[in-house]
């Protein structure tokens, strides 16, 4: 290398310190913290260790607590249908009988007014709860 390309080189080198000066002191600082402070690096890498693992914990935690509410949710849900279908069979029951004796009242009320279809009429508006228009 000639003496010019030297001279250049160091020049641009000084500008380029001069402009970015804090790149090289971070650099020495980093391999001056590194040889004094091995212990204070272990100690930041088991904290960091020990934070991830808090992390790991704490995620599983909620997946589990997740987990369960979808558990309960579909036990409910389980729960909710069974009690909706044994309701409609109960009032399925209910309206057969209802029904039936409906049937039976009118069954017995055409043999009482069997001469008397107005009378009847009259009775089976009120049974039903609509209005007689003669």
């Amino acid at each position: 290398m000639s003496l010019m390309a030297t001279k250049l080189f160091f020049s641009k080198a000084w500008v380029w310190l001069k402009h970015h000066w804090y790149v090289p002191v971070i650099f020495i600082l980093l391999i001056v913290s590194g040889v004094f402070s091995r212990q204070s690096n272990k100690k930041l890498l088991e904290m960091i260790e020990i934070s991830k693992e808090s992390y790991q914990k704490q995620i599983d935690v909620i997946n589990e607590n997740h987990q369960k509410e979808i558990e309960k949710r579909v036990e409910l849900q389980k729960v909710y249908f069974e009690t909706i279908k044994r309701i409609e069979e109960e009032y399925k029951v209910k309206f057969e009988n209802l029904e039936k004796r409906k049937k039976s009242e009118i069954k017995e009320m055409v043999e009482k007014y069997e001469g008397n279809p107005e009378s009847l009429a009259k009775e089976l508006s009120d049974m039903f709860g609509v209005d007689h228009v003669e």
